[in-house]
């Protein structure tokens, strides 16, 4: 490791490995440095997916969209802008992801639609139908050669459904070994090995060089001796957000919260805040996370994103009582988890399913039909022969919940949920089947044994972090600029406060901000 690069970058998940890639294109030297000993952090084990509206994909496949209909939908979805989610940043965004995706499209990444993937809500102006995700065909593991023991790994069981909705194009004999996520940051980390970017690991940021106002490098405490590294442009702060470390949840995350219910397996511990407090930089968000129901078997969590939007089950407090759309998107009904607890205990909530449901969906790690014994033994999930031994079974108010039971059911009947309009836009519909003129996420539920599990805001990441402009500089307290450097994904406040507007829109968004740092870096040199 010299003393000296052009940039540093800390964090070797997507975004950092972007960043390293675009920046070695345009001739600068790079440094990665990573905490762990692998490449990956949080978007090896996840999905893939990112929100890019207005590529080039959509154009060639006669999908019309443009980057003053995206702006005008994220505008909607988001609301009046504030002091984070600035009308600088929602442009910025909009107008550099179509620049994104034909930049790793020319960096021959295997990119493709998602096919009839919705935006998050398909009854806003602009919105669209599909076009605007997009995600990579799974790759070979054995294409990376060594490389390959460097890759942190998905967790197949606990993978999204997205991972099973198909692309619009195919990749002829490619064989389906690694998961998507997996897939973007191996090429992404081909290319940075290709390209001669050298990477540290057991190397984190413990603090920045500032002088005259300015990031001048990083100190990198690599195995144990503290090394000050000299940036030349600048330091990227591609770290991740605080959900790995109880303390911070519980400190700034909505209670009760708990690093077990998190999808991320511990990886990130607050590295950015903990540089906010020792340089007066200014943070926001920290309130908010990419939410996701999860459920917890043997103290692990699983998300359940089909299953909860599958006919034949529905979503109740503790009290019994319906409190919204099971088939929203993963964050907002998150956010609604906790909504709800403010006035009645939510968290957990339960998912209550009969038997037809038990019979036909997979949940968690356990397959549709299966056997399962030893998770009743366990309580990871509940059975009785009827709703009131159910309720009984899990502590919930049995009149509550026959009556929303029954209420959902004479919906069901009606094929119209009149309390929360469940099923009825094309993102509730994605990935059910059915016609179009039957709702095919709701169902009865009144065939005996009856199912309940307990589900929890899980998150695949904290939203709050430093603050940073449309170009990724991170700001002071007092609201001026730190020249030189930048944060991105985890690191930063995310632009969509307690909201998203598609699936994927946080890995997004933190791509958008690594890409815009480095021509900020190159603009400036």
């Amino acid at each position: 490791m010299k003393s000296e690069y052009d940039l540093v970058v800390a964090g070797a998940g997507a975004a950092g490995l972007l960043a390293a890639a675009a920046a070695t294109r345009l001739g600068y030297d790079v440094l990665v440095v990573e905490a762990s000993d692998l490449v990956g952090g949080t978007n090896a084990g996840a999905r893939g997916a990112m929100w890019l509206p207005g590529n080039s994909l959509q154009e060639k496949a006669q999908l019309a969209d443009s980057s003053a209909d995206a702006l005008d939908y994220l505008n909607e979805v988001l609301g009046e802008p504030t002091e984070i989610s600035t009308p600088a940043r929602r442009a910025a965004f909009v107008e550099t992801a179509p620049k994104l995706a034909a930049w790793l499209l020319n960096s021959r990444l295997p990119l493709t639609i998602m096919r009839g993937l919705p935006d998050h809500y398909p009854n806003c102006a602009n919105a669209r139908d599909q076009g605007r995700v997009l995600a990579m065909h799974h790759i070979d593991r054995s294409t990376l050669g060594p490389d390959a023991d460097r890759l942190r790994t998905a967790d197949v069981v606990n993978s999204s459904p997205l991972d099973s909705l198909p692309l619009l194009s195919r990749v002829k004999g490619a064989k389906a070994s690694l998961s998507r996520g997996e897939s973007l940051v191996a090429e992404l980390f081909r290319r940075t090995q290709a390209n001669g970017v050298e990477v540290r690991y057991h190397s984190p940021v413990c603090d920045l060089v500032v002088e005259d106002g300015r990031a001048t490098g990083g100190v990198v405490d690599c195995d144990g001796a503290k090394t000050r590294i000299a940036a030349r442009g600048g330091v990227l702060l591609a770290c991740g957000g605080f959900e790995g470390d109880q303390r911070l949840r519980e400190e700034h995350l909505p209670l009760p919260t708990s690093v077990e219910w998190s999808l991320n397996n511990g990886v990130n511990h607050g590295a950015a805040l903990a540089l906010a407090q020792a340089h007066d930089l200014a943070t926001a968000n920290l309130d908010d996370a990419w939410w996701v129901p999860v459920i917890m078997v043997d103290h692990r969590p699983y998300r359940i994103d089909h299953a909860r939007r599958a006919a034949h089950s529905l979503l109740v407090d503790q009290v019994g009582d319906r409190f919204y759309n099971e088939t929203a998107p993963a964050a907002v009904l998150g956010q609604h988890l906790y909504a709800r607890s403010r006035s009645v205990r939510a968290v957990p909530s339960y998912l209550i399913m009969d038997a037809r449901h038990r019979q036909a969906q997979a949940l968690g790690p356990w397959k549709a039909g299966s056997n399962l014994r030893r998770a009743l033994e366990g309580q990871d999930i509940h059975k009785a022969s009827t709703l009131n031994e159910l309720a009984a079974e899990i502590g919930v108010d049995p009149p509550g919940l026959l009556g929303s039971v029954v209420r959902f059911n004479g919906f069901a009947a009606k094929g119209r949920d009149a309390d929360f309009s469940r099923g009825e836009s094309s993102w509730d519909r994605y990935g059910l089947g059915g016609s179009r003129k039957k709702n095919p996420s709701l169902g009865k539920v009144d065939k005996a044994p009856y199912w309940a599990v307990a589900v929890y805001p899980g998150d695949t990441g904290t939203k709050g972090g430093l603050v940073v402009d449309a170009d990724a500089v991170v700001r002071r307290v007092d609201g001026s600029p730190v020249t030189g450097l930048y944060a991105c994904g985890g690191a930063a406040a995310s632009l969509s406060e307690h909201t998203a507007p598609g699936p994927g829109a946080g890995l997004a968004e933190a791509m958008v901000q690594a890409y815009r740092a480095v021509l900020d870096i190159h603009a400036r040199r």
